[in-house]
This record gives C-alpha cells, structure tokens and sequence, in this order.
C-alpha cells in the first residue's frame, strides 16, 4: 500500500516561499532596529559641540539585501542643513557599492572631519558601534536559535 501525499510540490514550494518571506522580513525589521537605535544614539550622546549641526545630520545609516535598498534613514539633525545629509547619501553610496550580496547594515558619519574629532577623544560613532554590536551578535544567537 502506497502512502500518496495530499499536497503538491507547488504546495511545498509555496509553503517556502512564504517561510523565507518571513525571515526575509525578521532580519530587515531587526536591522532597522539595531540602524535607528544606532543613529539616534550617536546624534543624541555625541561628547563634541556640533557648530553647524552638519556633523549630526550626517549620521545615517542604510540596510541592503543583495545591494537592494531596503531601507534608509538620512534626515537633518537640531540646527543642521542639507549639507551633512548629502554628505552622508554620498558617503553610503560609494560604500554599499563594495556589498553586492546579502543583508548589509551601513551605518556612518558622512562627514570628513568625522575622524577628527574621534580622534580627539570626542565620542561621534565609537559608543554606538559598540553597543550596535552587542545587539548584532544577540539577534544572530537568538536568530540562529529560532531556525533549529
């Protein structure tokens, strides 16, 4: 006696699709997150005096899936321009060049002088990068975990 299915592979398929979607969707949101939480940290506990508001207003960052923007968060800070803002738009699209294949989260100072002044000792992305990797590091545990 012959045990015959009661779906199809095109069922089977379809089931995939739907369950990739679904990752798809878990690790943008969980970028987005970590991105948002990132910039909006830089921009609020920056430890330098931020003049023209450009240095600020170039802290954005982007998530790219296979060089597809996904998402984008590049906006003016307090007193700043569009200076700094172009400034980062250009920044991003020189280096999202670089990542042609899966998730990407870029996140800068689009600033030149951005180095500068970390390396005064005034903090402009250093303590978001560290606590942006903490929770990179957790999401993949905890991701890794949800796929067993």
């Amino acid at each position: 006696m012959a045990i015959k299915p009661s779906f199809t592979n095109a069922d089977v398929r379809k089931a995939m699709q739907i369950q990739l979607e679904r990752i798809e969707t878990a690790i943008v949101s969980r970028l987005r997150y970590i991105g948002e939480t990132f910039v909006n940290n830089a921009r609020m506990n920056g430890e330098y005096t931020d003049q023209t508001g450009n240095l600020r207003s170039s802290i954005g960052y982007i998530v790219l899936k296979n060089g597809k923007v996904f998402h984008e968060n590049f906006e003016k800070a307090g007193k700043g321009n569009d200076k700094g803002v172009s400034t980062a738009k250009d920044y991003i699209t020189q280096l999202k060049l670089k990542f042609g294949k899966g998730y990407v989260l870029i996140v800068v100072a689009g600033m030149d002088y951005a180095a500068a002044v970390e390396s005064k000792g005034k903090d402009v992305l250093t303590a978001s990068s560290i606590i942006a990797k903490k929770e990179l590091i957790a999401a993949t545990r905890s991701f890794r975990k949800t796929l067993r």
